[in-house]
This record gives C-alpha cells, sequence and structure tokens, in this order.
C-alpha cells in the first residue's frame, strides 16, 4: 500500500435535507489528502436549498465531489452503484447522518494494513453508562443467530460483520465477493452482514476499532425509514422478509428449526401476546414466508 492512496468515500442517501449537507460538509474536510466523495441521491425532488448546496460544492470541489443520482430507492444498490463509480482503490462507506472524526480515514487505513485484514469497520457513539463490556460487536453462530453488541464497550479486534455506515474494504475485494445484495428490501436489515459473511468466507477477517467511531445525528426522517412511511405492516413484512432471506441464502438448512423458533417466537409471542399488537402478525409471517423462499432461490 502506498502512503497515499486514493480513497473513495460513498455515502447513499435518500430523502434527508440539512442533516446531508452537514454531512457532506464535514466529509469535505477530512485530514487525509487524497480522496474523493460519491454522493449516491436515491431523491428526485429536493428542496432547493439542498439541490443549491449540492451544485456549490460541484463548483468548488471539482476534483473531489461528485453527486449522482439513481432512480432505484435500495440502499444496496446505492452501494453497488458507489463502488461501480469509484476511482479510488479504497472505499469507505458513510452514512448520510453522520459527524467523522477528522482524520477517518486514516484510522480505517491503518487497520487495512494489518495483515488478514479484508475490511474494517468503527462504532457510532452511544450512550453507554451502566453497561457491562462486551468481547466483540457483533457475532454469527452457525445457525445464523447474531449478536451484535454495538452499543456496549468493546475492545479493537476483530467482528464478524461490519456496520454499514462506517466500513472500509479494498474496491477490488468489493467487486470479487459480489458487492451488495439488491434483494434486501425497505431497511435492508442484514445487507452489510451477508456481505460481510462473503468476505470472511475468503479468508479474510474483519477489523474493529472503537477509535474509528461516527457521531450518529439521529434524524427522525429520511433514511430507510423513508420507505415505511405510515405503513407499519410494510415495514414489518420488509424486515422479517431480510431476516428469512438472510438465513436462507446462508446457513444450512439443519437449523431451520432454531431460526424459526427465535422468529415465530417474536412474532407470535413478543408482538401478538405481550406487546397486543396482533396487526402486525400477518404481514410478519408473510413477509418470514415469502423472504424465504427468495433465499432459496438466491441459494441455489
Amino acid at each position: 500500500m502506498s502512503d497515499n492512496p486514493f480513497w473513495s468515500i460513498i455515502v447513499p442517501t435518500y430523502r434527508r435535507e440539512k442533516v446531508l449537507c452537514e454531512t457532506v460538509q464535514y466529509l469535505l474536510g477530512l485530514s487525509y489528502p487524497n480522496y474523493e466523495l460519491l454522493i449516491i441521491d436515491q431523491t428526485s425532488d429536493h428542496e432547493e436549498a439542498t439541490t443549491q448546496f449540492i451544485r456549490d460544492c460541484q463548483d468548488r470541489f471539482p476534483e473531489r465531489f461528485r453527486g449522482h443520482f439513481v432512480a432505484k430507492a435500495n440502499l444496496p444498490h446505492a452501494r453497488k452503484v458507489g463502488a461501480e463509480l469509484a476511482s479510488g482503490s479504497y472505499l469507505l462507506y458513510c452514512d448520510d447522518d453522520k459527524i467523522p472524526p477528522a482524520d477517518l480515514i486514516e484510522l480505517h487505513m491503518v487497520n487495512l494494513q494489518q495483515p488478514g485484514i479484508g475490511a474494517a469497520t468503527g462504532g457510532v457513539y452511544v450512550e453507554r453508562k451502566e453497561r457491562p463490556p462486551k468481547p466483540r460487536p457483533c457475532t454469527i453462530s452457525s445457525d445464523g443467530r447474531i449478536r451484535d453488541y454495538w452499543n456496549f464497550e468493546v475492545p479493537k479486534g476483530t467482528t464478524d460483520s461490519l456496520r454499514g455506515g462506517n466500513m472500509s474494504m479494498d474496491r477490488q475485494l468489493a467487486i470479487d465477493v459480489g458487492l451488495f445484495d439488491e434483494n434486501y428490501i425497505g431497511r435492508t436489515n442484514g445487507e452489510e452482514t451477508d456481505f460481510s459473511l462473503r468476505i470472511l468466507r475468503q479468508g479474510y477477517q474483519i477489523a474493529y476499532d472503537p477509535a474509528a467511531a461516527i457521531v450518529h445525528l439521529g434524524h427522525p426522517t429520511g433514511g430507510s425509514r423513508a420507505s415505511k412511511g405510515n405503513d407499519e405492516g410494510q415495514y414489518y413484512f420488509e424486515s422479517h422478509h431480510n431476516n428469512a432471506y438472510f438465513f436462507a441464502k446462508n446457513f444450512q438448512q439443519r437449523y431451520l428449526p432454531w431460526f424459526l423458533k427465535r422468529e415465530l417466537g417474536w412474532i407470535l409471542v413478543k408482538q401478538a401476546i405481550f406487546q397486543k399488537r396482533p396487526e402486525r402478525v400477518f404481514p410478519s409471517l408473510r413477509g418470514l414466508w415469502q423472504g424465504y423462499r427468495a433465499g432459496l432461490r438466491r441459494r441455489g
């Protein structure tokens, strides 16, 4: 790796306005000298102030800033388009509502330079009072169960999954493992973990560095939640579709009883009985069935 390899920062965005502009300002002020910023925009009708801001950035930073519109509102699709358009040898994905440290690229680069590391991820600043430390931020068991501890104190080390809003990798490796799977829908839960599994199965490890943490601005509108709108049933359909798709695509079917126990327990016991939300049951079950079938087709 050269001293200052060229990096591409990719920011997929959907229905974000002022917070997107704030994020772009921070990313254009990073300390690393050799990078470009790609905004992969899935919004067709920005507010005028946002549109003007993007034009101004293109005029002021013609060699560093690029905006690209995609009509399809799907996060994995936007990530894939960003990788295909990128000029950098290394990709850094960032969400559209974050404040990064000025040395974010340098922090990621140090981790990617370690032997056997194929990708790197950092944390997000959260309130961690009175929470016991955990050894790793995310683990995936052989039956497909994901246990994540992103909100706990976790030491620097390795992890089984990238965190989508703050992750980096060699561009060629990302292409070699197939980029991101567009069959994840809605809020696309599981898409970065699916991508991570393919990196791990190539024999690489994923580095986690708590120092490479970004601040989540926590904007209440836009982003993946915009696909939900006011249709709660659709939201739960999409969520369980993605859970089942992830399992069926990536794990041995002998573990299906354990997967169904987890999912049906959540749908039928927690939601319908304890939380008294029976209206969520049918869309959740429908999503579970359709996602499972889709995952089997993808697997085959």
